[in-house]
């Protein structure tokens, strides 16, 4: 089950959600060359905000629950761009709304955590 998780978050991670850089540069191949470069900082990201409830148990949960964080990382940032084009501003709210996002999903699943 973990296997068909795995490979199906790929999928869905690399061909359904959207490039989240495209709301702050016009030009579609740039926001893609910028996606290549930063786009994978939201990898680790999510990585630590499933790790907030997962405790490793069954694989396929926590491999669901990243790509649901993923997701999420990747909306909150185009909601963000789609309003604001300053980058430290863009900055501080999505950093701002990823330690909230930490904070809901430690005390929602109940997972004793340094926050």
């Amino acid at each position: 089950m973990y296997q068909l998780i795995k490979i199906f978050s790929y999928l869905i991670r690399q061909f359904l959600l959207p490039n989240p850089f495209i709301n702050l540069f016009k030009d579609s191949g740039t926001a893609e060359i910028i996606n290549w470069i930063f786009g994978g900082v939201l990898v680790p990201l999510a990585y630590f905000l499933t790790g907030t409830w997962y405790d490793g148990g069954a694989k396929a949960i926590g491999s669901f629950g990243f790509l649901i964080n993923y997701a999420i990382l990747t909306g909150l940032f185009l909601l963000i761009t789609k309003f604001i084009i300053n980058i430290y501003l863009v900055a501080f709210l999505f950093t701002s709304g990823y330690i909230v996002l930490c904070i809901v999903e430690s005390k929602l699943f109940n997972r004793k955590t340094s926050f």
